[in-house]
């Protein structure tokens, strides 16, 4: 891929996923999704021109896209597949792993990991792809490592002490987390040690459990989940679900805060979609996201 090739991207999407393709000069479209966040199949192909080299697949929240669906696309448009599995590290699908269905796939443990500090995983289907390169590691404090080792794993007492010194952060502002382009680092030594150890089979088992329990409370409150059922190999991120409207969605974030657990919204949507003010940003005031673990 070059400069003014075109990424069909997922609508519904994390404004830092745009950083890249900015910085590579690489352009994009969006696909439109359906309330289950799998695309709008008889609006895709429309998409696709002659400077279309790629579409992005996400497993939101770590639940596996329509691969399958996926991939036929890409062979018949002769596209690469990018897998964007950053909610999902330690998922399978079919005992394969997620991330590893593209051409290139993308995760993130430290979502998962409450241990880690840095850290992703870049996974290329072909041979033959070699680059070297050097990347600094990741700086990390005294406090951070403080932090990862002895309070992460208790996130309850980890909110307490996040409301002694701040306010509940705005979850209902759409612009409120935006980020700026970073660094490119490579990952800390702590964390590439924390991943290699991690029984990530035991995890998903505990994930899925307490996903389970947030689904239950979801139902009993009148809370529609996103995903009609859990995937049995997935190795959930949050538990997402839908509310009435922003004003209940602003209730539950209150109502997390209050009883320390993390109630959020996702994601910070790229600053173009939310101008548009179309479905995707609405969609985005009515799912919120219950953290797990």
């Amino acid at each position: 891929m070059k400069s003014n090739d075109v990424v069909i991207l997922p609508e519904y999407i994390c404004d830092v996923v745009l950083h890249p393709l900015e910085q590579l000069g690489i352009k994009y479209k969006f696909y439109a999704l359906d309330d289950a966040l799998t695309p709008k199949w008889e609006t895709m192909d429309i998409l696709v021109d002659g400077h279309t080299k790629a579409v992005m697949m996400l497993h939101y929240f770590g639940q596996p896209q329509d691969i399958l669906a996926f991939q036929e696309f890409c062979e018949i448009h002769s596209l690469f597949l990018i897998e964007d599995n950053a909610h999902g590290h330690g998922g399978m699908f079919n005992g394969q792993p997620l991330g590893s269905f593209g051409d290139i796939g993308i995760s993130s443990p430290r979502k998962t990991s409450s241990k880690t500090i840095s850290g992703g995983v870049l996974w290329f289907r072909h041979n033959g792809l070699e680059q070297k390169f050097y990347l600094p590691t990741y700086p990390v404090s005294f406090g951070q490592y403080i932090i990862t080792s002895l309070i992460n794993p208790f996130p309850k007492l980890k909110y307490s002490i996040k409301k002694l010194l701040e306010n509940r952060p705005k979850f209902e502002n759409p612009r409120a987390f935006q980020e700026s382009i970073m660094p490119d680092y490579s990952i800390d030594t702590w964390s590439k040690k924390i991943i290699e150890r991690t029984k990530w089979n035991e995890m998903c088992n505990a994930r899925q459990a307490a996903y389970l329990d947030w689904q239950d409370i979801a139902l009993e409150n009148g809370l529609r989940p996103v995903f009609k059922e859990l995937h049995s190999e997935s190795n959930p991120w949050c538990f997402p679900a839908y509310v009435k409207n922003h004003q209940e969605a602003i209730k539950w974030f209150d109502w997390g805060w209050k009883h320390n657990e993390h109630v959020f919204s996702w994601p910070s949507l790229p600053i173009e979609v939310l101008e548009r003010q179309g479905e995707s940003f609405d969609r985005w005031k009515r799912i919120i996201c219950f953290g797990i673990l």
